[in-house]
């Protein structure tokens, strides 16, 4: 930024781009539409996507562009190459652009390229080959680097300082080609100790200099529903509460996120002072949508708006189709969800038999991911698709939802029914009724309410779209 001296800085936020070059794709074909079918993602139409993105942050010029992980599908080399390429028409111009990574971007074994009926392994990159793709969006020496992750500290401006986090594990991921049992991408994020105590550090040292802090990262750092770190735990940085709560102390009470492409702004008030978790919705499916936010470093407080993406050059209605797609692939993502992370599943079914034996014996779970699919989706698809794409779409309390709710819980309950049996059926209903319905209204009223720390006496809705937060 050339301006060291400004004192309101005009920020852009984007979030998983999921960028696939073109060049992935050969031929269309049973491949591709394998892959498409699980996710709601608008993969051939990611490259305009990002296009048009970058176009509409050139009209608005601001200072500096946060971009929070997940760049490309699949981290494919070619992908990066394509999101440096279009990244660039910012520097260019002038605008200072700071990327981190997501899980999906680094060491990937899901990269692919598709022809026909066959996918064949596509070249990724390693942590050193994406910092220096990225080596003049974070990567260079104006930012002081973590040595043991891609975690870095920028000041943007003489007043305002940015903690980019890397919290992937991507070390973690497993290759059939390598020897491994299976392909799989570590979607988790976690910190060691000695990088936890270098973002503190560094964010202590920013605050003890006067300048405001702002922290971006791809995993959630506040939690953006009840339960969100057991419900959702992937999407959680390990040791949350422990991390906002040092980070608090050191001065930090803003972060940027994405990962779980929803719009959505929570918050947590800790002993020393409070952490706002600013979710940005994936640029690349539905609700399509970026933020813009005004920070004042004399005031301390952001003024947030938030821009859908409603159309594309190439196509009008966009938008609409990006929703069609979003409300199709429930039922194909509820089968991937459950059948990649089955082997968690079930060690966690198991843990709650072991804990609760006496009810346990009298409930019948199906034992295989399509089977419970097939339970959950007989029971709760309609209703679970209208929460999720509420959730998305954020300012879920705006509406009247206590209809969806009762649909919510109706099914829940024929799900209990399904699923006990024996002599005790009745006593093992209830039981799970008790234990079953007290976290899920919690959990629903959270996210169709949209309310902050539910429970606590600092309960609160906050407006997810069109927010002044202070940091």
């Amino acid at each position: 930024m050339s301006d060291m001296n400004i004192k309101v800085i005009k920020m852009a936020v984007i979030s998983d781009l999921h960028v696939m070059a073109p060049q992935l794709l050969v031929s269309e074909g049973k491949a591709f539409e394998d892959y498409l079918i699980k996710d709601r993602k608008m993969l051939r139409e990611s490259a305009e996507i990002l296009e048009t993105l970058v176009t509409d942050i050139l009209d608005i010029r601001p200072h500096l562009v946060l971009v929070t992980g997940d760049l490309t599908k699949d981290g494919e080399r070619l992908s990066h190459q394509l999101v440096v390429k279009q990244l660039q028409r910012l520097v260019d111009a002038g605008i200072q652009v700071l990327v981190v990574p997501g899980n999906h971007d680094i060491n990937n074994p899901d990269a692919r390229i598709y022809d026909g009926e066959t996918a064949t392994p596509a070249d990724t990159v390693t942590r050193s080959e994406f910092a220096e793709l990225y080596r003049g969006m974070g990567y260079d020496g104006q930012s002081r680097r973590d040595p043991d992750t891609l975690s870095y500290c920028r000041d943007v401006t003489d007043n305002l300082t940015i903690l980019a986090v890397d919290a992937c594990m991507d070390r973690l991921n497993t290759f059939v080609s390598r020897g491994d049992a299976r392909d799989h991408c570590k979607t988790s994020g976690s910190l060691e100790p000695s990088s936890q105590q270098w973002l503190v550090e560094q964010a202590a040292a920013a605050t003890a200099a006067g300048k405001r802090v702002i922290a971006m990262m791809h995993h959630h750092l506040v939690p953006h529903f009840h339960m969100e770190d057991t419900l959702a735990a992937p999407y959680m940085v390990d040791d949350a509460g422990q991390l906002c709560q040092r980070l608090v102390q050191a001065g930090v009470h803003v972060v940027f996120t994405g990962h779980l492409h929803i719009s959505d702004i929570s918050q947590t008030n800790l002993r020393d002072g409070q952490m706002v978790e600013v979710a940005t919705a994936a640029a690349v499916g539905y609700p399509c949508q970026w933020r813009l936010a005004t920070c004042n470093t004399t005031t301390g407080k952001i003024q947030l708006r938030t821009i859908t993406l409603h159309s594309l050059p190439s196509d009008p209605d966009f938008a609409e189709r990006a929703q069609d797609v979003f409300r199709n692939c429930i039922p194909s993502m509820t089968r991937g969800v459950l059948t990649r992370y089955w082997p968690e599943i079930s060690h966690a079914i198991d843990n709650y038999r072991s804990k609760h034996n006496f009810m346990m014996r009298y409930v019948d779970l199906p034992g295989t991911p399509d089977a419970i699919a097939d339970l959950l989706l007989k029971h709760l698809q309609q209703p679970v698709t209208e929460t999720y794409i509420a959730f998305a779409e954020g300012n879920e309390g705006s509406r009247d939802n206590l209809a969806l709710v009762e649909q919510l819980i109706d099914g829940v309950n024929r799900v209990v029914n399904e699923t006990t049996r024996g002599i005790l059926r009745p006593l093992a209903k209830a039981a799970m009724r008790l234990r079953v319905y007290g976290i899920a209204r919690l959990v629903l009223r959270s996210i169709l309410e949209d309310r902050n720390d539910i429970g606590t006496k600092h309960e609160a809705v906050i407006n997810d779209h069109t927010a002044i937060i202070s940091f």
